[in-house]
């Protein structure tokens, strides 16, 4: 780097375009959360004397328990609503409004940002869990693309790779990698189950290749690499050969009953609550009237071609931005475990987050943007909060023998293969 240079971050374009809309967000970060404080905050809401907030720092900030490092000190107590003790009546922060923005915990002030390490490259993203958030990444019907972004020295807790993957060669060939792995979910010739299997057959061959000898190790990865690349050169062919697969719709939806029925909710948060009320409504998965798997599937079916279909066959790139959102936000496919492990994690989620879109369109008898951003959204907040529910997900994958992942490709498969693409 010259002297000239400034270091900088990659993000996603529409990162720079966000800005908080506090008070008039649908579903408040200050509800329903766990706010955790820094050791510096803490101290200073701890010693802080002002007129209007000090009651409130002796009352609702506290240790946390157990006792948590330097970033995780204290916890502000939630009231019995779920809402932070320093909401007000307009949804505004207390903190904020008296004290400014500087004054603002590292978590409260950075979400719904994330910064993340692969290699020696920085990188900036934000969660989908936030409204707006999901409104700008999700709607957006360009292909996502990725800039350079000042560093904000305000983000510094940074999630990096795990060990292992340190050499500066193999980095690059996992980035490079992680690029085709966003460029086939970006190809909009193929349609998104298409994709999603594309990249799971991309991920069995190159943790194959990964287990070659290390003096070969490399030259296998990049081989197949380029014969992906290459299979990208003709999506009509590929679309065609996929279009083949069977797909296991008992297994398909014995699986999304288990993921969903499974899915604890917070008396607070009623906002996630409505959304999977309306999608068991809509596909009759309530316990009062149980169905055949034949029914199940014929319920599906009817949904899929009358609601789902007339509105993602048109507006592919929400499912499209969904998926790539993850690949980088999460430093899929590195941050942890093997690939395909994490595969079988991300197609658990988007079979979730489209069964449940699947429901409410059927409940609503239409699909709109604002259903699909609102669905997605929650969900993502859930399942980031309620980090045990990978867990879950690991367990039924294997109470449903999907650790397979030709199995896995047969729940992809759709209700029809003349889907249009993106």
């Amino acid at each position: 780097m010259t002297e000239t240079e400034k270091p900088n971050a990659l993000c996603p374009s529409h990162y720079p375009n966000f800005h908080c809309i506090g008070g008039q967000c649908e579903d408040s970060c200050c509800i329903g959360w766990r706010v955790h404080l820094d050791k510096a905050t803490y101290h200073f809401y701890k010693s802080n004397r002002h007129k209007a907030l000090f009651k409130l720092f002796e009352q609702s900030v506290r240790r946390s328990e157990p006792k948590g490092d330097d970033k995780h000190f204290g916890i502000i107590s939630m009231g019995e609503d779920g809402r932070c003790a320093f909401l007000d009546n307009e949804n505004l922060c207390r903190i904020q409004h008296n004290l400014g923005a500087q004054a603002l915990s590292k978590v409260c002030a950075n979400y719904p940002r994330r910064a993340n390490r692969l290699g020696d490259q920085l990188e900036y993203s934000l969660s989908l869990s936030c409204p707006e958030v999901a409104r700008l990444t999700l709607l957006d019907e360009q292909a996502m693309r990725f800039v350079s972004t000042d560093i904000d020295p305000a983000l510094d807790h940074i999630s990096t790779l795990g060990s292992g993957m340190n050499s500066e060669t193999g980095l690059m060939v996992l980035n490079d990698l992680r690029a085709l792995i966003i460029g086939i979910l970006q190809s909009r010739d193929l349609t998104i189950d298409a994709r999603l299997i594309l990249t799971g057959l991309l991920l069995e061959d190159f943790e194959a290749a990964m287990q070659a000898p290390a003096i070969s190790a490399g030259q296998h990865q990049r081989e197949v690499l380029q014969r992906y690349v290459a299979l990208l050169g003709r999506p009509q062919s590929l679309q065609n050969d996929i279009d083949q697969l069977q797909p296991n719709l008992i297994l398909k939806m014995r699986l999304v009953t288990a993921l969903i029925g499974d899915i604890p909710t917070s008396e607070h948060n009623t906002r996630f609550r409505n959304i999977l009320k309306e999608a068991a409504e809509g596909l009759s998965f309530q316990d009062k009237a149980p169905a055949t798997d034949d029914e199940r599937i014929a319920c599906h079916a009817s949904a899929y071609a009358d609601y789902y279909a007339p509105y993602f066959d048109h507006h592919a790139h929400v499912l499209e931005n969904y998926l790539v959102h993850h690949v980088f936000h999460a430093l899929f496919p590195f941050a942890r475990t093997t690939l395909l492990a994490q595969y079988r994690e991300m197609v658990c989620n988007y079979l979730v987050v489209t069964t449940l879109l699947l429901g409410r369109a059927a409940f609503h008898k239409t699909m709109t943007a604002e259903l699909a951003v609102g669905t997605i959204q929650s969900y993502t907040r859930f399942a980031g909060h309620y980090t045990h529910f990978k867990e879950t997900i690991v367990r039924i994958i294997e109470e449903q023998n999907l650790t397979d992942i030709g199995t896995l490709f047969a729940v992809l498969a759709n209700f029809r293969h003349s889907s249009a693409p993106a």
